[in-house]
């Protein structure tokens, strides 16, 4: 069977590249959404910053105006964010809301099933599930894994840390979370050489998620999430009692693995699968916004053309190179995790990390974020990046 345009993977990156091509020029193109999960469940929940509202506001939890930071030498600090809001949206209300607005458009159709493969000719693509083989003119991919999170041979070149996190949802009895600040990072529980803190969002006074999050090689055994989430909330909430509602676990990628948006003529990837994940803080979600705005901007505008075509980098190039060197620093001991987190957001404003993290600022505020970390841990780091690159560069 033939679509116009087949969407590979019903996650986050997915259903917001359906729900975008709805709201545009191409809303009557058939499409097709394969996912092997048919997404009734919450399985993650996703914190991330934005200034003024974004396409999804109806459906969000919360949103603050301040955070709590705690970071290393016993510096805590209530972080105003300026123009910006620290937003929570479940993964069930995301699915459940783009899944409403979709059944509106009867070009949209779903299936659910297991992804065997995705190859593309140059005029077509073709996704064999187990329910059948399809073809389209476009094929947007959200499921292929980076080798990071795959495993075995990575190539040698990369730098890769993993960011895992355990997450539960509890309830207590009495009050006992602040539901106007919620802790964005908290770095007070012991590091074991790693990069380890805890963030507590709440959903009510007597509800919140409280996320273990690690930046390590390797994932841990899954009684260690669980004792570093009873550690937390028993060292640091006061809380005795309490009611697990909810659990979720997750993997983001870091790593500077080169990753293709485009493998093959008529193959788009999107998502983590597509580079649009930031190697130093894994954060995805705004991002994926906006480049799949301008992917659909660019497709409604010359159907044959590659959505791709003249679009620069979903992350800059001197951005990686600050990925690269944030990984450079954490993987081979440099400094410690906690103190640079800590240094950025001691001698800086909340809003002006947000902007850098987003790609937002020019170069000489870039200097002024990154002259707020130690200095010569990272200069070395930096030396041994471009040392590296430059390397692989002649080996070419």
């Amino acid at each position: 069977m033939h679509f116009d345009i087949v969407i590979t993977g019903g996650g986050m990156a997915g259903l917001s590249l359906a729900w975008h091509l709805s709201r545009s020029p191409l809303r009557d193109k058939k499409i097709l959404l394969i996912d092997r999960e048919p997404k009734d469940r919450n399985d993650r929940t996703w914190g991330f910053w934005e200034a003024g509202d974004g396409p999804f506001e109806s459906v969000l939890s919360r949103q603050w105006s301040s955070v709590w930071f705690h970071g290393s030498g016993g510096f805590s600090a209530k972080l105003g964010l300026g123009p910006y809001r620290y937003k929570l949206l479940r993964g069930i209300d995301f699915y459940r809301f783009v899944r409403a607005e979709l059944a509106a458009c009867p070009s949209v159709e779903y299936c659910c099933s297991p992804i065997l493969s995705i190859t593309s000719s140059a005029s077509v693509a073709t996704v064999t599930t187990e329910k059948g083989v399809f073809t389209a003119d476009w094929c947007f991919d959200s499921t292929h894994l980076l080798q990071a999170v795959r495993g075995g041979d990575i190539s040698s070149h990369s730098q890769n840390l993993l960011q895992h996190f355990k997450g539960w949802v509890i309830r207590t009895k009495e009050p006992a979370f602040d539901t106007e600040t919620p802790v964005m990072m908290d770095f007070r529980i012991p590091q074991q050489g790693e990069c380890r803190f805890v963030y507590v969002l709440p959903y009510s006074a007597t509800e919140a998620l409280i996320e273990f999050t690690l930046f390590t090689e390797a994932l841990l055994e899954e009684s260690a999430y669980r004792q570093g989430l009873m550690d937390y909330i028993r060292n640091f909430t006061g809380i005795r009692e309490f009611e697990i509602v909810e659990e979720e676990f997750g993997i983001i990628p870091m790593t500077d693995e080169k990753t293709y948006e485009q493998p093959s003529p008529r193959v788009i990837r999107i998502g983590t699968a597509g580079g649009y994940t930031r190697a130093s803080t894994g954060y995805t979600f705004t991002r994926t916004q906006k480049r799949l705005q301008q992917l659909v901007a660019n497709l409604s505008r010359n159907w044959e053309k590659s959505p791709v075509e003249k679009l620069p980098a979903p992350i800059p190039l001197r951005f990686r190179f600050y990925d690269q060197v944030f990984l450079n620093v954490f993987l081979q001991k440099r400094y410690a995790a906690a103190p640079v987190f800590t240094d950025l957001y001691r001698k800086n404003p909340a809003e002006r990390i947000f902007r850098f993290l987003d790609e937002e600022t020019g170069f000489p505020e870039d200097l002024r974020v990154l002259y707020s970390v130690a200095i010569w841990p990272f200069t070395v780091a930096a030396g041994a990046v471009l040392f590296r690159n430059i390397s692989e560069k002649f080996k070419r």
